[in-house]
């Protein structure tokens, strides 16, 4: 009995996480969720939420330079369009309750591609730099 308990107590701590998705299993944001930075620009920043059932049910927003870029669902994708130089990059949980926003800094050179990566755990979520 211990033991089936400690393998479904792994089982579920395993199922509260994300998987990262590469950009080419990823879907498309619809374009109706994404707001700003469609366009091309010097820089381009590519944006990937991860998939999974951990909080599958609520959209994560990224802002660049406080501007609301898009929304994303589990397992999707964006390219930005941003120009070279510093920029600050923010995601939010996009509930009708809110959420603390997470920021960070990226710095980018013209013509440069920048991954970032939106995952989820038990301990919250992330915007990371990714290989995928």
């Amino acid at each position: 009995m211990r033991i089936l308990i400690g393998a479904l107590a792994v089982m579920l701590l395993a199922g509260c996480s994300t998987s990262p998705v590469s950009v080419d299993k990823a879907d498309p944001v619809p374009v109706s969720r994404l707001h700003a930075f469609s366009g091309k620009n010097d820089a381009r920043l590519v944006v990937t939420r991860d998939s999974g059932l951990f909080g599958s049910g609520v959209n994560y927003s990224i802002y660049i330079d406080g501007t609301l870029a898009a929304e994303f669902a589990s397992g999707e994708v964006a390219t930005f369009g941003i120009s070279s130089g510093k920029h600050i990059l923010g995601i939010r949980p996009s509930t009708m309750f809110g959420g603390t926003m997470h920021e960070a800094e990226i710095d980018v050179k013209a013509g440069e591609l920048v991954r970032r990566r939106i995952s989820l755990d038990g301990g919250g979520f992330y915007l990371t730099p990714t290989a995928y």
